[in-house]
């Protein structure tokens, strides 16, 4: 009897969550340990009921040498006992870790995961299968809950998050392992899971078990309780974020623009998340910022300076005077972006590719065949004009002599009273002769080369956008 409850408590999870549907391919994750072959064989055993196929996985870390392959080989035995299609594959986690700079943990979860990611695109699998336990959902609440984590993070594991699914996270370790022995089913022990220097086997093995014995009990139904809790919060506040979201962010080519007088008006709790949510927009909802971050972030498009810079994982929010941009660009610390290139010549006439965004044409006319207000070209005296002609960003200490002007301006100052962002400056190709500035393209010629009635030959400059 006790079994068919643990069964059925499964079951109900799963439709009571959504977490399955008819005619879906699931991939189960089986490491042989005793959490991931009770799920194997329960969704074995109601698979036909729940009219789904079944594909397995196992992964080799190959992190416990002999060990490993022992897994390995009880998994392979396991599959073909059941007659269930099944995949293997071996994944080298100190290789990654090392590239990624992460703890050994870590870097098995995150290449685990995007393992089994490849995985079920290639067998067209809709949903994977993790056997996370409820034991699982506490410790990771008091893994997060130390490390500072807020609402969201106290949430810990989520039954669904993408194609991943967790349909044991309603059962305890100690139900999965009566019902394994009941059933005579056997499964593999992992001794790393004895080590208490790793943390969540010191939260599992040592400190759950003290705060039950010297504090409270039910401290594992508290901590559930409390999670469907903030579950419940979270969804409310979710959506009113989102709400937000949808006046406060605004889509530009670069990236997300954040309009910082609104930002100001918010109560700091939603700032942090519009913060949150734009950067996992641009990042990848894998990616996290801490509360140092966050709050850095924060305090810079809460005031009032601009020109300030935040760089995280490969996005970077530019904070500008009334916008702030985030955008996926990494940020060297001798310049602005990386996008800066090297002179680039160009002949006369010629054509060339400026930062993948514009072609820089030259061409010789003989009179103005073309709109001679249009922003993107420019028209000067080539008789002149001293080559040969370079395209360029702009550089420390540049001037020109804006048209009609009589004193050199810096290219700084003309930046700043013409309103153009700070992270736009890097982008702005610069024409030169081999003495002046002739042309900021798109904003202004310089008084250089001016056309009259005595030119012969005209330099026809243009800025075409690429796509």
């Amino acid at each position: 009897m006790k079994l068919i409850k643990i069964e059925k408590k499964v079951i109900d999870y799963i439709e009571n969550n959504g977490l399955i549907k008819a005619g879906e391919r699931i991939l189960v994750a089986v490491s042989g340990g005793p959490d991931s072959i009770f799920l194997l064989h329960l969704l074995n055993l109601f698979k036909n009921e729940c009219s789904i196929d079944l594909i397995c996985c196992h992964i080799n870390h190959n992190l416990r040498g002999e060990d490993s392959e022992r897994d390995e080989n009880f998994a392979k035995d396991h599959f073909r006992s059941m007659n269930l299609q099944f995949v293997i594959r071996s994944v080298n986690v100190s290789s990654y870790r090392k590239k990624q700079h992460l703890s050994i943990e870590d870097a098995a979860r995150q290449l685990r995961l995007k393992t089994l990611e490849k995985i079920a695109e290639e067998t067209d699998s809709q949903k994977i299968a993790l056997g996370h336990t409820f034991d699982d959902l506490v410790e990771t609440f008091f893994l997060n809950l130390l490390r500072g984590a807020g609402r969201r993070g106290l949430l810990g594991i989520r039954e669904r998050r993408g194609r991943f699914i967790r349909p044991l996270l309603c059962l305890s370790k100690k139900d999965i392992l009566i019902y394994l022995k009941e059933r005579n089913i056997d499964y593999r022990i992992d001794v790393t899971n004895w080590n208490s220097q790793y943390s969540r086997n010191f939260i599992r093995r040592e400190l759950v078990p003290q705060i039950e014995e010297r504090l409270n009990r039910s401290v594992k139904t508290n901590i559930s309780q409390l999670i469907e809790v903030l579950k419940d919060e979270e969804e409310v506040l979710s959506r009113t974020v989102e709400k937000i979201i949808e006046k406060i962010l605004k889509k530009s080519e670069e990236g997300i623009l954040i309009e910082r007088e609104t930002f100001r008006s918010l109560e700091a709790a939603l700032q942090r998340r519009v913060i949150m949510r734009c950067f996992e927009k641009m990042a990848g909802e894998d990616k996290r910022l801490n509360f140092r971050e966050i709050e850095s972030l924060r305090s810079a498009i809460s005031g009032r300076s601009s020109g300030l810079q935040f760089s995280y994982y490969g996005t970077t929010f530019f904070v500008g005077t009334d916008n702030v941009l985030a955008e996926n660009r990494l940020v060297s610390l001798e310049g602005y972006g990386e996008e800066k290139q090297d002179k680039i010549i160009l002949d006369i006439p010629g054509n060339v590719q400026f930062q993948n965004r514009y072609h820089i044409v030259a061409s010789v006319l003989e009179s103005i065949n073309g709109d001679i207000v249009n922003p993107d070209c420019a028209y000067f005296d080539l008789d002149e004009i001293h080559p040969p002609l370079v395209v360029r960003t702009r550089t420390n200490g540049d001037k020109f002599k804006p048209f009609g002007m009589k004193q050199n301006k810096k290219v700084k100052d003309f930046f700043i009273d013409s309103k153009i962002q700070f992270w736009e400056r890097d982008k702005i190709p610069l024409i030169l002769d081999s003495k002046d500035i002739l042309w900021i393209a798109g904003l202004r010629r310089s008084d250089v080369a001016r056309v009259g009635k005595k030119t012969e030959r005209i330099l026809k400059i243009e800025k075409r956008k690429i796509g």
